[in-house]
């Protein structure tokens, strides 16, 4: 489906922006919308009695669970399918959605049913309730239902809604097979974290043989040890998890470029990606086990091991990126030609973050998240944007109050989704009293860091370049007004995923950035939101001992 927006000119027009949105973006923001009101509903659910659970409630919350999981590949893949065969009947629906308007009453009922549900989550499992469980589980489901429902009427027509389950015709026969097969495999994956351990540490065991003579070894425990250090092969060191990203990294890239590529021969990527993720994998074990055994213990156990997973994953997926564009054999050569003229024009736009990002996980690796050391990255980005500046005048640097009332709204979501979302008791002591170290100098040049380098890099990168180059492969000459609203989307969930543990935080300030800079066309606006935002979470951190934000 094509998910794209046009600019409004009128202020009433703007009035009704929601109500302009085709049906891909109205799905995207309903999946938004269920995904906050689910994350919010677990914290009513007693999960301990749900654990606990035996006959019909264990029965019930089995049947929950994969639901769940079953229903939401069920979407993502109907909406991959039905992107990638851009069939014209599903274009014309899709388009038909602009002319819906938000039907208030739904919502409004929608509002009401979610607070039935959440009252209906807390009594669903435990002796919270002397209603019956069989009476309890029927009643659940079905609220449930009619709350999802009462949304997605309120969003579009039920009418449109059922033309659209229409429109996609044999799409649900591959559908529905993607997301029986996706939810089996989530399964089987579990029982295969043993077996590829045990394969990792006969590689690293491989590895690190030639360097370390003395190395002892017990398979039965898959541990690795020398008079110095010791390090065990968990399942969670598997390189699994390293290899669903690739897997997830390799499939989008190739579904949203697939113009650009030669298939089926530009399959190969994704066995060639997964190959490198799981042999990078073992590569950093091995080099976690040299470092520990030169004696640097705290630089390995507190620096290297929490930072290395994402360096191989940034290499692994760079490499991909890179070998992929450069190779006229996986590239169509009349869009090979394209991208290699936007190539010199992209450099501008990613060096001062790539710099930045590579910086900061050296660093972090090196001597933890704290310290003087922490605004070499900082200083390095802005060496980069000045090097480049000349590349950004084209860009509308004006900006004005939306931009600042922005930054306030995504601060003040940022700091709720920290309450929940980072680990402030056990993090704040640390980080604050490490903090306590620093100079002076050090906190006004992390502060200024955060408020104008880290900002504008990262606008650069991910509004500036990635937003126009899911558009066009000449980004540079793409207006952000003509931009639509699938690449506002899929940039601010690699956005967010940039953010690690505050990803969903993350995944909506990026959405609302993007919204800004295509619904105004001005840089300068989504910059002036984004240092916004980081310098009230600059202040919250020095003036109000909100470390951990920095962590």
């Amino acid at each position: 489906m094509t998910l794209d927006l046009q600019p409004v000119s009128t202020a009433s027009e703007t009035n009704h922006f929601v109500a302009r949105l085709n049906l891909g973006a109205r799905v995207a923001i309903i999946g938004a919308l269920l995904f906050v009101e689910k994350f919010l509903l677990n914290f009513l659910v007693d999960f301990d009695a749900a654990q606990a659970a035996t006959g019909a409630s264990a029965l019930f919350r089995g049947l929950q669970h994969w639901t769940v999981r079953f229903a939401v590949t069920l979407v993502v893949a109907l909406a991959l399918f039905g992107y990638v065969h851009q069939s014209e009947v599903l274009v014309r629906i899709n388009g038909a959605a602009r002319e819906a308007r938000i039907r208030l009453p739904w919502l409004i009922l929608h509002g009401a049913l979610l607070i039935l549900l959440a009252a209906l989550s807390y009594i669903l499992y435990g002796d919270h309730a002397q209603i019956p469980f069989e009476l309890r589980a029927p009643l659940y489901l079905a609220v449930g239902l009619t709350t999802v429902a009462a949304l997605a009427v309120a969003m579009a027509p039920w009418s449109l809604w059922r033309r659209a389950a229409g429109a996609f015709g044999v799409l649900w026969v591959y559908a529905l097979s993607a997301a029986t097969v996706a939810t089996c495999a989530m399964q089987l994956s579990q029982r295969l974290w043993t077996v590829t351990a045990g394969i990792t540490f006969d590689l690293v065991r491989w590895i690190l043989s030639p360097y370390i003579p003395e190395l002892q070894v017990d398979s039965s425990r898959l541990i690795l040890a020398t008079n110095h250090f010791a390090v065990q092969v968990t399942d969670y060191c598997s390189g699994l998890e390293g290899m669903g990203l690739m897997l997830a990294f390799c499939c989008t890239w190739l579904i949203y470029f697939r113009r650009e590529y030669r298939f089926p021969r530009a399959l190969i990527l994704i066995p060639g990606g997964l190959l490198l993720a799981f042999v990078l994998n073992a590569v950093r074990i091995a080099v976690l086990m040299l470092i520990g055994n030169a004696g640097l213990t705290d630089l390995a156990v507190n620096g290297f091991h929490s930072q290395a997973g994402w360096i191989t994953f940034n290499c692994a997926a760079g490499s991909i990126v890179v070998l992929s564009r450069r190779s006229a054999w996986l590239q169509h050569p009349a869009i090979r030609a394209a991208v290699v003229s936007a190539e010199n024009a992209a450099a501008a736009y990613l060096m001062p973050f790539l710099i930045l990002l590579g910086g900061r996980m050296i660093v972090l690796a090196v001597w933890g998240s704290s310290g003087p050391w922490y605004v070499l990255p900082a200083f390095a980005g802005a060496l980069a944007l000045w090097h480049y500046r000349k590349r950004f005048a084209t860009l509308d640097w004006r900006f004005s109050w939306r931009g600042a009332a922005l930054g306030l709204v995504v601060f003040l979501l940022w700091m709720l989704a920290a309450r929940w979302l980072l680990p402030a008791d056990a993090t704040r002591g640390t980080v604050g009293a490490a903090a306590q170290q620093w100079s002076t100098l050090s906190v006004v040049a992390r502060v200024i860091g955060s408020i104008v380098i880290v900002p504008l890099a990262e606008e650069l990168a991910y509004r500036g370049y990635l937003l126009r180059r899911l558009a066009a492969p000449d980004f540079a000459e793409v207006r952000f007004e003509r931009v639509g609203f699938w690449p506002v989307l899929v940039s601010a969930v690699v956005f967010g995923a940039a953010h690690g543990s505050m990803w969903p935080p993350g995944v909506l300030a990026g959405i609302a950035y993007g919204l800004l800079v295509t619904r105004t066309g001005r840089f300068g606006e989504t910059f002036c939101a984004h240092a916004v935002t980081n310098g009230l979470i600059a202040i919250a951190v020095v003036v109000g001992n909100h470390w951990e934000l920095w962590s």
